[in-house]
């Protein structure tokens, strides 16, 4: 099966909601909300079967272009996982981030050494939200 790459093109808002519907942590955006994050994503990318076009992968970065950036909303088709496509979208933002000097990212502990192979390690900061 072959794949196409964008980093051009943002998918609909309801072929990442579908994406989105897959995860626990991301099912239950709105159309309003996701329509917001597309909007405002200047850093990602999106991967689509070749034959049907289907989306069957996004992740993004948060950027200041400079010196921090998060990896964000990394997600596979459920049909599709396995298949180095998560390490494609890892790879492909990490290259449009480029010289940035310290990339983040939050994941569940099971995919830590997924990350791993990236370069990633667990911080020893303390992690705070709102």
């Amino acid at each position: 099966m072959q794949y196409i790459i964008d980093k051009t093109k943002l998918p609909d808002v309801e072929e990442i909601r579908v994406l989105f519907l897959q995860t626990s942590w991301a099912k239950d955006r709105t159309i309003e909300s996701i329509r917001k994050l597309l909007e405002n994503t200047e850093i990602f990318v999106v991967i689509r079967n070749e034959e049907t076009n289907q989306l069957i992968g996004f992740g993004r970065a948060i950027s200041d272009g400079v010196f921090r950036a998060l990896l964000d909303d990394i997600v596979i088709d459920t049909n599709y996982r396995k298949k180095g496509l998560g390490k494609c979208i890892v790879e492909n933002l990490l290259q449009q981030l480029g010289e940035v000097e310290q990339v983040f990212l939050n994941t569940k502990p099971e995919l830590e050494p997924f990350y791993h192979q990236f370069g990633f390690t667990k911080s020893k900061a303390v992690s705070m939200s709102l």
